[in-house]
């Protein structure tokens, strides 16, 4: 059975980011898929501490939340990661995840999980998708040292004033058919 971990950054339980998300297991799921969901404005996340016993170890020191991801990251054959741009970024919660992963890199920096299929969503109130071009960027970058591959990016802009919601259903059968890609 294929395993899909999905990454939730975005404060709203149910904005665009999250029903993206929502999309995206709910194909998975349709193809027989195990998902595992974190959902990164949980209060129980700490930030690293930057004590490196990942350097050493395939984990993390930190006894939290988030812990349990790193068994389901490399149990995983795809990962999902899905945040809002507030200021041209992600949001606070999903860069204290990103800086969380680091334990993905080993020793000379290497990465200890590749190969696994990745999906990214991002939304942003303004229509401008330049906004995000950073910041998704910097995801990007990450995911790609990591050794995994992004297999779509789903950014979906305007969604503040006057949204755009027939390309919101576009998106949405776009990120259900990402979930079903994701299996197999």
């Amino acid at each position: 059975m294929s395993k899909v971990v999905i990454f939730k950054g975005s404060p709203r339980k149910n904005g665009y980011t999250s029903k993206l998300l929502e999309q995206v297991a709910k194909g998975a799921k349709s193809k027989g898929a195990e998902v595992i969901e974190f959902d990164l404005n949980d209060p129980g996340i700490r930030g690293c501490q930057g004590c490196y016993y990942c350097r050493t170890h395939d984990g993390c020191a930190v006894n939290d939340y988030l812990q349990p991801m790193y068994k389901a990251i490399d149990e995983a054959d795809a990962i999902v990661f899905g945040s809002p741009i507030y200021y041209y970024q992600v949001t606070g919660q999903a860069r204290v995840w990103l800086d969380r992963t680091f334990p993905m890199l080993g020793e000379n920096f290497a990465p200890r999980h590749s190969g696994k299929k990745a999906i990214t969503i991002f939304a942003q109130g303004n229509s401008n998708p330049q906004i995000a071009e950073e910041g998704i960027k910097f995801v990007t970058n990450i995911f790609e040292t990591y050794g995994w591959k992004i297999e779509d990016s789903i950014h979906y802009c305007g969604t503040s004033v006057n949204p755009d919601l027939e390309k919101f259903e576009e998106l949405s059968l776009r990120a259900f058919k990402d979930g079903e890609n994701l299996v197999g």
